[in-house]
């Protein structure tokens, strides 16, 4: 395939019915920009691919390359004239016997079927060849129809076949195949051919579509691979978008359904695309799990909790509401819930994060206990170490950021506050309370709190429930 075949993909349209004044191929689908999904598949089969862009041509060129580095050729349509007028920008790039020409917005196309049109295609020794499915929903209007009269195939774009409608008053009994926008020519064909085309007298623009009547009324063979309408979808709105989306989070929950993972409410998951989870884990209502996130065998993670880009180790539980970003969560460890982990923390094994902690920039050793309310900053933190409920790290004096330890066994009584830079030794503990703005040595108390002193009351008011502090201290 490699050798004969080669890709265009057509990524320079304007997306103007999204309304959002951004190019729909940058929205991301499952956590994967929408041009990506072409061309990693292509990659897949080692189909070199060239994109034809135009609008917001810098963006999506950036996409591309940060994933395929320099693999792909980009080619501008600087004016956009329709399907046909950018794939004659294209001409000076057919260096292959055969031209595969798909549409950028199909991100559900699977590799298997483009291997099936060009398997027909080459077994047929076809002219041309397209994918076309079978559609009954009257909301799809925006697709190409598929028409077969005489023996003779045509396809008439969408805004064509309304203003034929229209202008004769009736359906035309309306076809139910439509047009994919997926096919390939022989390059042979393109280049006698690709000038005969006409703009439309509707639009003024040049349709690609045309190809297929030239071969048909020329009596060349044209090959018409069918294919299911959720394959085959392509996107035009939000609403579009959000219909391949949940096909495509379908796609993925049942993969992981099929390989051991438990969804208690899959309808309400979220699973990106890079997300790998192992057997026997549960997931819970709510659940989202974005990037590149790793979640091993074992787990559970209980509703509404959030891990992006993070490794969770296995039997491992993350409690309700936790949000997890670029962190690691090992073996054994509870984390939540309402505990929030980010800018690369790590706990060690068999860990507690307690309720509404948060932990950034740092790492947490084996078998410790963090209680609630609490904040972790910039800060190594030993095993076997106890923190008191409402401790917080104070890392940050206005300028930057210090370092705090804490080593192996120590002991943080509750309440209490540590000025960084701060060094707490090993087996050391501090009182309930206190702030730390000096190093505690291994195995020393430290109390760093204004001692209570009680005096007596010498002027009570008998007709006053309560006592002002003005009173009790006299001044």
């Amino acid at each position: 395939m490699e050798n004969r075949l080669q890709a265009i993909i057509m990524a320079a349209g304007r997306s103007s019915r999204f309304k959002t004044n951004r190019s729909k191929l940058t929205e991301l689908i499952c956590g994967q920009e929408m041009i990506l999904y072409p061309t990693k598949m292509l990659e897949k089969l080692n189909i070199n691919t060239s994109v034809i862009v135009g609008y917001r041509k810098a963006e999506i060129e950036q996409i591309i390359t940060r994933q395929h580095k320099n693999k792909i050729n980009f080619i501008e349509q600087a004016e956009q004239k329709g399907t046909a007028h950018a794939l004659m920008c294209s001409q000076a790039a057919w260096n292959k016997d055969h031209i595969l020409i798909m549409n950028a917005d199909v991100p559900l196309v699977s590799a298997e079927l483009i291997d099936k049109l060009w398997s027909q295609h080459l077994d047929n020794s076809a002219s041309a060849s397209f994918i076309a499915a079978h559609n009954l929903d009257p909301a799809l209007d925006s697709y190409g129809r598929v028409i077969i009269e005489n023996n003779l195939v045509k396809i008439i774009e969408a805004k064509d076949y309304k203003a034929q409608t229209k202008a004769t008053g009736k359906s035309q009994n309306e076809p139910c195949c439509i047009n994919a926008g997926i096919y390939i020519f022989s390059k042979n064909f393109l280049n006698k051919t690709i000038s005969e085309i006409q703009t439309s007298s509707v639009t003024g623009e040049f349709y690609i579509t045309d190809l297929i009547s030239i071969a048909s009324q020329k009596g060349l063979t044209v090959e018409i691979v069918d294919a299911p309408i959720d394959q085959v979808r392509g996107i035009n709105t939000l609403r579009e978008l959000w219909i391949a989306e949940q096909i495509k989070q379908a796609e993925i929950i049942n993969h992981w359904m099929t390989n051991g993972v438990r969804f208690q409410l899959a309808q309400t998951n979220c699973i990106d695309l890079n997300v790998a989870i192992g057997a026997g884990t549960v997931i819970g209502q709510g659940v989202h799990l974005l990037g590149h996130t790793d979640v091993a065998q074992n787990c559970k993670i209980e509703p509404f909790a959030i891990i992006e880009n993070s490794t969770i180790d296995e039997h491992t539980t993350i409690k309700p509401f936790t949000i997890i970003k670029d962190s690691t969560v090992q073996k054994g460890s509870s984390v939540g819930p309402f505990a929030n982990l980010n800018s690369n923390s790590i706990i060690e094994i068999n860990s507690q994060i307690g309720n509404f902690v948060e932990i950034k920039a740092s790492r947490i050793g084996a078998e410790t206990e963090l209680k609630g309310l609490s904040y972790i900053g910039s800060s190594h933190v030993g095993k076997e170490v106890t923190v008191g409920a409402g401790t917080v790290v104070c890392d940050h004096n206005g300028h930057h950021k210090a370092n705090t330890i804490i080593e192996d066994c120590a002991y943080i009584g509750a309440n209490n506050a540590l000025i960084a830079p701060v060094i707490i030794g090993a087996q050391a503990l501090t009182g309930a309370g206190s702030v730390i703005t000096d190093n505690v040595l291994q195995g020393e108390v430290a109390i760093a709190r204004a001692r209570q002193v009680n005096q007596p009351n010498t002027r009570l008011r008998t007709n006053s429930k309560h006592v002002s502090l003005s009173d009790a201290t006299g001044s």
